[in-house]
């Protein structure tokens, strides 16, 4: 375990707690913009309005390389913002509103058009959604960054981000079994009215909550600061060692999504359940369940190992409960009792919750880390490089898990009597990539040089440089 020397978290450092709540509420539209789009596009334009599968899934991907270009523009802007008001807060207040009408709009479809109109209607209304979240969510991640200069507070700041995300995570998956209720009188106007109030209300309402009421700490500071550059900030973040350390963990991340997503799903139902699909499909609900409440709960845990024992030294050992995991998978994916499957997010459930409350904190980290180098305070540019790096690396992993599919020799017309070879392949994929991603992510981190301690320095030679914040 970590020998740093730990300070207490300053009283003027301390966020409170209504402040980090308005912060964390913006996580829940956060959550639904880039999960509740997919969560709902899929069975509305597959099921419903016919539209093949196979384009359905280059059509949902292809926004995700427009990121490539919308987030670096705003987190630019974001950082070279100067207004009385701050420089991510009208921006996310504007990002929250307009986004909130591309929502809505991803569902106006208009009935009868061919399924080529369709696809056009999609394609503009998923490039125009998205090109509106970026204004949103770049803005929203580097206020996280930048809410207190403590090592410790950083994490409990992001701890309410995991929440809030997490209540997307319980909730996201029934809004399409909501839209089916008879009382709608059918599927496409349930579809539009559970759209709209998601729009007005989370991505909206919810959504302005951090630009209203959360403080920008380092606004007096960056508004004396030199105008940010594209290229000076990318070759920046690309040269600092802990940020590429954090993008190996997202690539590890994405690679072991590209080969395991939805594994587990076709397991239950063509192995563990021989090929029943509602039986099979309860069951993945009960995993995902699973996941979800072990997730919120897992929120203190975390919390506390990172700031009693650094956030290096937290996700090593949570990497390490991942590699048990990916061992356990091999057992737990098997028939009879099904039960058994809760083992899987008891095993591998902590990470996502570690990833997504240290992730944030490690990168605020980051940026004084890039300020002592530097000179500047450049949250917008580092966060939506790495937000690019992640939407797109989800992208490829929608299609990579496809191809990992079709090579097991997955054929669904033999429902439950696949050939034995299929089912050791998914197997096979299912245990062997988590343990690898682990393994991975564990050799990384020993390369991560912002432990505790170097973190302590670096603030005090900020602040010996330009004074408190």
């Amino acid at each position: 375990m970590s020998t740093e020397t730990r300070r207490e978290t300053r009283k003027e450092d301390r966020v409170g707690f209504w402040e980090k709540t308005s912060l964390g509420a913006g996580y829940l539209a956060l959550f639904y913009g880039n999960a509740g789009v997919k969560s709902l596009a899929i069975p509305v334009y597959q099921m419903v309005l016919g539209v093949n599968p196979a384009l359905l899934g280059l059509v949902l991907a292809i926004p995700r390389f427009w990121d490539a270009l919308t987030d670096p523009i705003v987190g630019f802007i974001s950082d070279n913002t100067h207004s009385r008001f701050g420089r991510r807060k009208p921006i996310i207040v504007i990002g929250a509103i307009v986004q909130a009408l591309a929502f809505g709009a991803i569902w106006m479809v208009p009935a009868g058009m061919s399924q080529t109109a369709t696809i056009a209607y999609l394609i503009g209304a998923l490039l125009l959604f998205y090109t509106c979240f970026s204004v949103f969510s770049v803005p929203l991640m580097s206020l996280t960054y930048e809410m207190t200069p403590d090592y410790q507070e950083r994490t409990r700041v992001a701890a309410f981000g995991g929440f809030f995300g997490k209540i997307g995570e319980l909730t996201y998956s029934w809004v399409f079994w909501v839209a089916n209720l008879a009382f709608f009188g059918s599927v496409m106007f349930g579809v539009r009215t559970v759209g709209w109030i998601i729009a007005i209300v989370v991505m909206g309402l919810v959504g302005m909550i951090p630009g209203l009421f959360v403080r920008e700490r380092y606004f007096k500071k960056a508004v004396k600061q030199e105008r940010v550059r594209l290229g000076p900030a990318f070759r920046a973040a690309f040269s600092n060692r802990a940020f590429t350390v954090l993008i190996g963990l997202t690539v590890c991340q994405v690679l072991a999504g590209m080969l395991a997503s939805n594994i587990d799903y076709y397991l239950l139902v063509y192995y563990m359940c021989d090929g029943d699909i509602v039986e099979g499909s309860k069951w993945k609900g009960v995993l995902s369940t699973g996941y979800a409440v072990l997730g919120i709960g897992m929120i203190y845990p975390v919390n506390w190992l990172a700031n009693r024992y650094g956030k290096r030294t937290t996700l090593s050992l949570i990497f390490g409960l991942v590699l048990l995991g990916g061992v356990g998978k091999w057992f737990i994916y098997t028939p009879g009792h099904l039960w058994k499957i809760l083992l899987d997010p008891l095993l591998c459930g902590p990470v996502w919750t570690a990833l997504n409350v240290l992730t944030p904190s490690m990168l605020a980290d980051v940026c004084d880390d890039d300020e002592l180098r530097h000179g500047l305070r450049r949250e917008g540019m580092l966060g939506a490089l790495f937000s690019w790096i992640q939407k797109t690396g989800y992208a490829l992993a929608f299609f990579g898990a496809g191809v990992a599919l079709n090579l097991t020799g997955f054929d669904a017309t033999l429902g439950g009597a696949q050939a034995g070879g299929t089912i050791l392949g998914m197997r096979l994929t299912l245990a062997l990539s988590t343990v690898l991603w682990a393994a991975i992510a564990i050799a990384l981190l020993c390369f991560y040089p912002l432990s505790r301690q170097r973190a302590y320095e670096i603030r005090d030679q900020l602040e010996a440089r330009r004074g408190t914040v």
